[in-house]
């Protein structure tokens, strides 16, 4: 092939090639590299959730956002009925994991993992299992460490040393139990790249603080209709009463949300 027919060709192959800027290139890599390490599936997240539409909304918030766990979950709102919902879950049949709570807010009440019948218009049943599901043995499995009130940063890293050490090292009595992980309640302010004695970095699985990127609130009660006089709000004010009384919970995030814990009357 003569030069000039040589150049013609180098020219039209290079017309068909597909023209990235350096930009597009990193996206691409990005991109790419991501999908090999963010939870893209509920059943690749590691440590496990127990919930499968919670586990979906987790893996696709990691995937939307870019993420790498841990933490697996970042809390904020009315965090601790959701913690109850899921350690209480966690430790009991069938799972039977044991789990570290390091607990700065000084509030984690291990006695709400268990199920209150007093607290429920109806007791939980196939249908609409119940939401706290741990048993009194289930409870030696929790371990709390609860570091001096108002504890920085370091306070805490070192009270997830503390845990990971003994759960791993010490012979305790849930040596049986597969260890799920750590959950810190009342973050001072981030995870940095904290590392123990043996180099290994500290992070929590879960950390609840005022930032989180799941949302925990009470289920909204609809308003009343629009145009609605007084006698007719007056007439549904019982109703709307039980609707109180019996909402749930939900765990709010901008990929979805996950509820729990709303209890069904006859009547509504």
């Amino acid at each position: 092939m003569d030069p000039a027919a040589a150049r013609r060709e180098g020219a039209r192959i290079l017309e068909e090639i597909e023209e990235e800027s350096l930009e597009q290139l990193i996206n691409h890599f990005r991109t790419s590299t991501l999908s090999n390490t963010t939870p893209t599936h509920p059943h690749s997240l590691n440590p496990s959730i127990p919930f499968p539409p919670l586990a979906d909304l987790i893996a696709r918030h990691h995937q939307v956002s870019q993420t790498f766990p841990p933490p697996l979950l970042s809390l904020s709102g009315r965090y601790l009925p959701f913690l109850y919902h899921l350690v209480s879950t966690l430790i009991a049949e069938p799972y039977h994991y044991t789990i570290t709570i390091v607990d700065a807010d000084h509030r984690f009440d291990v006695t709400r993992l268990l199920f209150d019948p007093s607290a429920s218009t109806a007791p939980p049943n196939a249908a609409r299992p119940n939401p706290y599901p741990a048993t009194k043995n289930d409870l030696k499995h929790i371990y709390v460490y609860r570091p001096a009130r108002s504890a920085n940063q370091s306070q805490i890293q070192t009270s997830l040393a503390a845990a990971r050490e003994f759960m791993l090292y010490a012979p305790h009595a849930s040596r049986t139990r597969a260890w799920w992980g750590s959950v810190v309640v009342g973050d001072t302010g981030g995870f940095g790249p904290a590392v123990d004695g043996r180099g290994e970095r500290l992070v929590a699985d879960v950390v609840a603080s005022w930032k989180g990127w799941l949302h925990i609130q009470r289920e909204e009660v609809p308003g009343f209709g629009v145009g609605m006089s007084v006698e007719e709000a007056l007439g549904q004010r019982e109703r709307r009463a039980e609707m109180v009384r019996n909402r749930g919970w939900e765990a709010r995030a901008r990929e979805g949300t996950y509820a729990w814990g709303h209890r069904q009357t006859e009547d509504m």
